[in-house]
């Protein structure tokens, strides 16, 4: 499976769908089930890469706290999920503008997380293969997607000292996600304290 083939799997999974991550999941299992092992085990790489290349990214939470209201490590991981479930130009995007996530149709505000897509390849690689394999897959993938992913200022982390500052300067980041939030009746800022 090539990185274009997981995408145009992605778009099709979101399409039939409908926001819907059950759906989504039943669709995408039903679909991977069919596909031989190595296939399954390059899905797999490159939903755990992007979910490596998202992760921890301090613009990705800072959308996160927008959207849902707060951030923490675990939620912070299934936003980015279901961000990744989102497709790959919203994505890579967002990586570089998080304020762009703002043009993306039918958010959940307070609930955009996507739990269980991680999860999605463990049932049906099951003991075939060893950790090793699995996570040489992973590494391939990374290998493959890196030149694709670029992050606001350079910087996956930001300029910032801690946490705090950089929640702190959500307001400068994400004018236009904050106003779509507002339109949506989506207090984000006092929802949870961060």
């Amino acid at each position: 499976m090539t990185k274009m083939e997981f995408w145009q799997l992605m778009d099709v999974f979101r399409k039939d769908s409908n926001g819907d991550n059950e759906i989504f999941l039943q669709s995408a299992q039903e679909y991977l089930s069919s596909c031989n092992i190595e296939d399954v085990c390059y899905f797999g790489g490159y939903l755990g890469a992007y979910m490596e290349a998202v992760n921890e990214c301090v613009w990705v939470d800072m959308a996160c706290k927008v959207i849902n209201g707060y951030v923490s490590d675990d939620t912070g991981l299934y936003f980015a999920l279901w961000l990744i479930s989102q497709g790959e130009e919203v994505l890579v995007k967002s990586l570089i503008d998080p304020d762009s996530l703002a043009e993306v149709p039918n958010i959940p505000f307070g609930n955009a997380e996507f739990e269980m897509l991680m999860s999605i390849t463990y049932e049906l690689i099951g003991e075939e293969m060893d950790i090793d394999k699995v996570s040489s897959f992973q590494r391939e993938c990374l290998e493959i997607i890196t030149p694709d992913i670029h992050y606001k200022n350079n910087d996956k982390y930001g300029n910032y000292e801690y946490f705090e500052e950089a929640m702190e300067d959500i307001p400068n980041v994400l004018p236009r996600l904050i106003e779509r939030a507002a339109s949506e009746n989506f207090d984000w800022k006092n929802l949870y304290e961060f």
